[in-house]
């Protein structure tokens, strides 16, 4: 599979690469910058960059650039930045939403280059010149009162709308209509849907498109989960961070964009893989988490992708990274022998592996990086757990991550089948196999009916979690067992709800913190749980779980214009302060993507595209992908 030809296709043309403001529009390859910043001379303000703390609210963002749109806050103003591109043509309109009357502020549009590009920058009359580039301004021009500007700029007055061109001659009304033709040509081919969905789906393509940036180092487009996540101060990430888990299920969001974006996202976080086999925790610019990985969701992300495309080359490229990594956890993670699977922080290669700055970060061989391994860093489930020193693991046989591996093993296997690997292919039945028996027999606890963690001495951890369902995802649960976690998942008193899924049951004294994975729900956990139902005939909760969830996205949404990271189960909100979760983290709509399976589910276990008839929740959808063409679900007239 050609990887670098799909980077290099996506990495052309202008699109807002640079992570560090969402106001910066860079023209690739030639690594041209222009960055609308925003200047309020009496205040000393000036927007050096724009990230969340300047967004009001994000618009639609095109894929491939051509029309993008931000709304922008700072020192008591509020301007839309949109952007229409054509080749090396670019259009800017910046219109006051909201002005500060007491304190004038100003407009600058810098020029600059950016990764180390070759460009002669500097004026030339009313113009700025880039090498063959001609950057002007419409307005009439001003001079700044304070001027913290270090690049050669064009400012203008900033209560008025301002417009700005690139390689363009023409007048305001043109832009205009330039600006028109990009929103509706965008909208026209991409997924969207009536009704509610919409909204949902408007959502999850700006999630998604704002945070797409460039990685320069290696040429590639990837989609933190976060811009945010990239520049925080006291990280020792460097430019981009990936995170395991989230960045594969942003390659199942994607999927419903473009099959170009998704591969793009899914090799991405494979291409982290470390010299043990393990996809890790994260990847950034300065390294990877060398010690841990995180939940193993990319067999099931990569099956999923294969029903919606058919594309055998992607199995191909992907299998042998994924296989690495589940012989990793196998090997590495039955600290005790007993043939379940525990999480560890465990020393590869050794502290002298890292700078002595990035200790406690990039490798941590303690407690806590065991608990990140399970992507529920702060969960109450290992409040209890002993974490071993010497063998550098938590002593707690984990009901989610076991029950993963056996997913994980079966889908690992379809691959092998479709590849004819067949050594591979029993490896891992046998894998799978001798895994869910050990499941079934040690982590049922028949006094509460349900599946729970067990430390070293044979003792359940009586903490009732989200994960403790996830042995319906593996298929391991027997008709007996399955009504019993069904009871469990619909008893208002522990997980069923109007907001639904909460993480930790209602009941547990934990809940009521509503901190992080302390009670919270989460779309990822969501999500798993949901494909379990799927798998095992369970259609009627999980239609509600979709419905429910969508419900639970909208209202942040619709209301503030967020994407939550997690939500509070108890008033359905999104960011609270000191509790943990940002406010447009891109797996936040897994919940629509869930929504949009209620139509047409790329099904993994029965490897089917499975279609459904709308319900009355969800409107028409249009422009789905699916293997070379795009397809609309309608109800029927």
């Amino acid at each position: 599979m050609a990887l670098e030809k799909t980077y290099a296709k996506l990495a052309r043309g202008w699109n807002t690469w640079d992570v560090q403001s969402v106001t910066a529009h860079v023209l690739l390859p030639d690594r041209l910058r222009l960055h609308v910043s925003f200047v309020v001379p009496a205040l000393s303000g000036y927007t050096e960059s724009c990230l969340w703390a300047q967004v009001e609210r994000f618009g639609e963002h095109a894929d491939d650039g051509r029309y993008t749109s931000v709304d922008i806050t700072y020192l008591g103003n509020l301007w839309r930045v949109e952007s229409a591109a054509r080749g090396e043509a670019l259009a800017l309109r910046v219109t006051p939403l909201e002005r500060n009357p007491r304190h004038p502020a100003y407009i600058a549009l810098e020029v600059s280059e950016i990764w180390g590009g070759r460009l002669q920058v500097g004026y030339d009359g009313d113009a700025v010149t880039a090498n063959k580039h001609v950057i002007r301004t419409l307005n009439p021009q001003t001079e700044l009162p304070w001027n913290p500007v270090r690049t050669a700029h064009l400012s203008v007055r900033g209560d008025e709308t301002a417009y700005f061109t690139v390689n363009l001659d023409c007048a305001a009304e043109d832009v205009d209509r330039m600006l028109i033709e990009g929103h509706d040509g965008w909208l026209a081919g991409v997924i969207r849907a009536d009704g509610r969905l919409g909204e949902g789906l408007a959502a999850m393509r700006r999630s998604l498109l704002w945070n797409m940036v460039f990685e320069s180092r290696s040429g590639r487009v990837i989609t933190p989960v976060s811009r945010n996540w990239c520049t925080r101060r006291g990280e020792p990430f460097g430019d981009y961070v990936l995170f395991d888990w989230d960045t594969f299920f942003a390659a199942l969001q994607f999927a419903l964009i473009s099959k170009d974006l998704a591969y793009a996202a899914f090799f991405s976080m494979l291409e982290e893989l470390t010299p043990e086999g393990m996809v890790p925790n994260f990847g950034c610019a300065t390294g990877a988490s060398r010690d841990r990985s995180e939940p193993q969701v990319g067999a099931l992300c990569a099956w999923k992708l294969y029903q919606q495309f058919g594309d055998k080359d992607f199995i191909e490229a992907c299998f042998d990274p994924l296989l690495a990594w589940n012989r990793w956890r196998f090997r590495e993670r039955d600290k005790n022998g007993d043939g379940l699977l525990e999480l560890g922080s465990t020393h590869f290669g050794g502290e002298d592996a890292f700078p002595p700055e990035m200790i406690k970060k990039l490798a941590m061989f303690d407690r806590q990086g065991a608990m990140y391994e399970s992507g529920l860093d702060n969960s109450t489930m290992f409040d209890r757990a002993v974490f071993n020193e010497k063998k550098c693991c938590l002593e707690q046989s984990y009901v989610g991550l076991n029950a993963l591996m056996v997913a994980d093993c079966d889908l690992l296997a379809k691959m092998a089948r479709l590849l004819g690997r067949e050594p591979e292919e029993r490896e891992l039945a046998e894998r799978r196999d001798r895994l869910a028996a050990l499941i079934d027999k040690e982590l049922w606890c028949e006094e509460q009916c349900i599946y729970l963690n067990k430390d070293w001495g044979g003792v359940f951890d009586p903490t009732l979690s989200l994960t403790h369902f996830y042995p319906m995802l593996g298929g391991i649960a027997g008709p007996e067992r399955q009504q019993a976690l069904m009871r469990h998942l619909l008893d208002e008193n522990e997980f069923w709800g109007e907001y639904v899924i909460p993480n930790i049951a209602r009941c547990d004294p934990s809940f009521a913190e509503q901190a992080y994975w302390r009670g919270r729900i989460w779309a990822p956990t969501n999500f798993l749980v949901g494909e379990g139902l799927l798998r095992m005939g369970e259609s009627a909760a999980w239609d509600e779980l979709a419905r429910r969830g969508l419900a639970l996205f909208l209202r942040s949404w619709e209301s503030k214009g967020q994407v939550g990271e997690n939500y509070n189960a108890v008033t359905g909100g999104v960011v609270e302060i000191k509790r943990g979760g940002d406010k447009f983290y891109h797996w936040g709509a897994l919940l629509v993507y869930m929504a949009v399976q209620r139509a047409v589910n790329f099904d993994e276990w029965q490897d089917q595209i499975a279609y459904r008839e709308l319900p009355d929740w969800l409107g028409n959808i249009y422009n789905i992908p699916v293997g070379d063409k795009k397809i609309d679900i309608t109800k029927a007239a």
